[in-house]
């Protein structure tokens, strides 16, 4: 009997939980989580209509990848390895910022508009951030810079290819928070200076509004890696071939593992930063997998 309440009163306390937690912060990430994957995947479709003859004969190895992103990560752990407080230290976490949502959201808004007009606006954009830094006009430009990086590069890559990245940078993100740790150093690092690769998830829409300078891991801001999104993206995106209808099931999918990530980011007791692309990934996986079945 006593071991039928003590499962009773476990069971409220993981309702009550789930009903408490703070619901206005995971509106806000599930809204711009579906807006990139929203813009990748549309964006992904003109770009393989506008260039079907070029992309079949442009398709990116695996080891080409792997290369890339190990060459970008060693650059950035470099620079993390500088002594703090080096004014060049933060120079040059935001060029780096600055260049990469500058390039990356001139490819995506070049899908509907002139190359030159696309990043001319996309200037205006790393410009107003540059001098009137808030979490609004950062994650605009995170938004395109991941949209136009998952759409452009996604249709690059073989669907299967992408499920074996999406297993191995799930380990690295499982070890790099867990383990060696520097994920949270890096990310720190660079909130510091204000140029974080990641989303800023506010939880009113006031917070919108709110400088850089007062954002802060563990802070009342919740902060999503570039990463965490953009490699689910890549796997939706390597699917517009097969057909639209696919890329919204692992879109899905991808969203369910955002939802399961947060949950159980919620849900310590001392809260700590976690792994959150392993949960997006599984899911993703399982809805790329139901896509070869129907």
């Amino acid at each position: 009997m006593s071991g039928n309440n003590q499962n009773q009163t476990e069971e409220q306390n993981q309702i009550t939980s789930f009903l408490n937690f703070p619901r206005k912060i995971l509106f806000w990430e599930l809204f711009l989580f579906c807006l990139i994957f929203g813009l990748g995947i549309t964006a992904a479709f003109f770009l393989k209509q506008q260039k079907a003859e070029q992309l079949s004969i442009s398709q990116i190895s695996f080891w080409d990848f792997i290369f890339g992103f190990a060459l970008a990560t060693l650059f950035i752990f470099l620079i993390s390895r500088l002594p703090a407080g080096k004014k060049g230290k933060g120079i040059i976490y935001k060029f780096l910022f600055i260049f990469i949502t500058w390039w990356a959201g001139g490819i995506l808004l070049s899908v509907w508009i002139p190359n030159i007009l696309a990043l001319f606006l996309m200037g205006i954009a790393v410009f107003w951030w540059s001098k009137f830094p808030t979490v609004l006009n950062h994650n605009l430009c995170m938004v395109l810079a991941l949209a136009g990086v998952g759409s452009s590069l996604g249709i690059l890559l073989q669907p299967k290819m992408v499920v074996v990245l999406l297993i191995i940078f799930s380990i690295y993100d499982f070890i790099a928070v867990y383990k060696t740790k520097h994920m949270q150093k890096m990310a720190g690092e660079m909130a510091g200076y204000g140029a974080v690769l990641a989303l800023i998830v506010p939880k009113e829409f006031s917070d919108f509004k709110q400088s850089l300078k007062e954002v802060k891991p563990g802070g009342k801001l919740l902060i999503l890696g570039g990463g965490d999104i953009a490699f689910p993206l890549l796997l939706c995106v390597s699917l517009v071939s097969a057909g639209i209808l696919n890329s919204l099931i692992v879109a899905v999918f991808s969203i369910i593992g955002l939802f399961v990530s947060f949950r159980i980011f919620v849900s310590q007791k001392i809260r700590q930063p976690i792994p959150a692309l392993p949960p997006i990934a599984l899911f993703s996986i399982i809805g790329f997998l139901i896509t070869l079945i129907i």
